[in-house]
């Protein structure tokens, strides 16, 4: 049987996206067969610490991005089936001419491991939907059914040549679980980065989306770089480079973060299909209004508040946005030697023991990777504190949910710091002032696409450049400090 493009490089994009839509959109019987399964293993599971910790943080960022939302278990099996198709496309797409082999593939692809040997991180690892895979110390005997949802889905979009699929491509069905969100329209984000921002003609400045949704504005902006190389016949593989260096969101949204990072994967195209340098996908599960002090000596600390209390940071894990992932990441070897401790060890000396090699590699140099400075004794400190409590976190049986998060949450931190030439975004031009003072470079540009009655009343505080009221209820407001 001929598989059908998904899309194809010069189709038009919206025949794709229909097509998607029937397919896998939640009116299509695969959606209903997959998320009765998925309900059946959310109900058998909903009580054990890693399922109960990350529908219990899902519901509490809903609260903050959706005051008037649903909160219930049939939304959040909604959104993980929708999460589980992005992750599976983003495998077919990154290697479209290689099946998937086996079960324990299927694993990686749902816990997100797979992408990390690829050497693509903070591509959601223990994050809010990876709560599918389940330690067996749980005694629920739910992987056959596990495996067997990702496998049912998985052979459904085997039917589909993903291979130039592109960024939006699903839009429409996270429209369905997130029917108040609009994504921007593509050709509105083209609009605003080529023609408003320049970033075709001139490729040099970096751009940040704080408040980027699915990611329209960041994949706009991987295209119309991407195009301007290829204009002035230049090698299209230093985007894999600059683009994760300079073209960066965040936003609060755990799904809409999920798609935003496989729109940024499809952006890059061709480059991910090959061998490509590691880098770390450079959107962050985060509140972007949130205001940090400077980091002004290497003594300062950072301080992460959440619903598990305090988590603290010290100056270089701002400086180098790479600490988080390269050192805070190796936590979970200490935290898989603290559970494999305890058949022996009370938990006080188990956790102490591997906090004290831990200590032990924060202070050592680590030559021939890309951190090799040694933490001093004061900024170890600091960060055994955050360790202790992410170790005892998942001792409880919470996983490394809380260091996803955690290595997430600092992305505003680590964004303020460096400053960007460009902010985007589609939303109300109140929160505009937040996000130009923290973020924004002087004398760079803001692009904010917003509605006509929102635009009436822009900031005082910043030059109004331009005003577009061209786009059918929308206005582009180009504002600059």
């Amino acid at each position: 049987m001929r598989s059908s493009s998904l899309p194809s490089a010069d189709s038009n994009g919206d025949d794709d996206l229909i097509n998607i839509e029937t397919a896998f959109g939640s009116n299509s019987l695969i959606f209903s067969l997959t998320t009765e399964r998925l309900s059946s293993i959310f109900s058998q599971s909903a009580h054990t610490p890693p399922v109960a910790a990350r529908f219990r943080e899902w519901q509490r960022c809903r609260e903050k991005t959706h005051a008037q939302g649903s909160l219930n278990e049939s939304l959040f099996i909604h959104q993980t089936y929708i999460a589980l198709l992005a992750r599976l496309i983003a495998r077919r797409f990154v290697a479209p001419s290689r099946p998937i082999v086996n079960d324990e593939e299927l694993r990686e692809i749902i816990n997100v491991d797979y992408f990390s040997r690829r050497g693509i991180g903070n591509f959601g690892e223990g994050g809010i939907f990876s709560w599918l895979i389940l330690d067996p110390r749980w005694g629920l005997g739910l992987d056959e059914l596990v495996i067997e949802t990702a496998r049912y889905l998985a052979e459904g979009l085997s039917q589909h040549d993903f291979t130039n699929a592109q960024p939006g491509i699903l839009n429409t069905i996270y429209r369905q679980a997130a029917p108040s969100n609009a994504p921007v329209m593509s050709w509105v984000a083209d609009h605003v980065v080529i023609h408003e921002l320049g970033m075709k003609e001139d490729p040099s400045p970096s751009l940040l989306d704080p408040y980027c949704g699915t990611g329209d504005f960041l994949s706009a902006a991987i295209r119309a770089v991407r195009q301007g190389i290829s204009e002035r016949k230049g090698d299209e593989f230093d985007l894999i480079f600059d683009a994760p260096e300079k073209i960066r969101g965040i936003d609060r949204d755990p799904l809409a973060v999920e798609i935003a990072r496989v729109n940024y994967l499809l952006a890059l195209g061709q480059l991910v299909q090959e061998e490509h340098p590691q880098f770390l996908m450079p959107i962050y599960l985060a509140d972007a209004s949130v205001q940090f002090r400077p980091v002004s000596n290497d003594d300062s600390v950072i301080t992460l508040s959440t619903s598990e209390g305090d988590f603290l940071l010290p100056a270089p894990f701002i400086q180098n946005p790479l600490l988080p992932d390269w050192v805070l990441g190796r936590i979970t070897n200490y935290m898989d030697g603290a559970q494999l401790r305890l058949h022996v060890q009370p938990e006080e000396v188990a956790i102490q023991e591997v906090l004290n090699a831990y200590y032990n590699y924060l202070t050592a140099p680590k030559p021939r990777t890309p951190v090799p400075d040694a933490l001093t004794p004061r900024q170890a400190d600091v960060l055994l504190e955050t360790a202790r409590r992410l170790v005892e976190l998942h001792i409880r049986g919470e996983g490394t949910l809380w260091l996803h998060l955690v290595q997430n949450m600092a992305g505003p931190a680590i964004l303020s710091h460096r400053c960007f030439d460009r902010l985007a975004y589609q939303g109300p031009t109140s929160i505009f002032d937040i996000y130009s003072d923290i973020y924004l470079r002087s004398g760079g540009q803001a692009a904010i696409v917003t509605s006509e009655a929102d635009a009436q009343t822009p900031s005082s505080r910043h030059r109004m450049l331009t005003s577009e009221s061209r786009f059918s209820g929308a206005t582009i407001l180009l504002c600059g400090l």
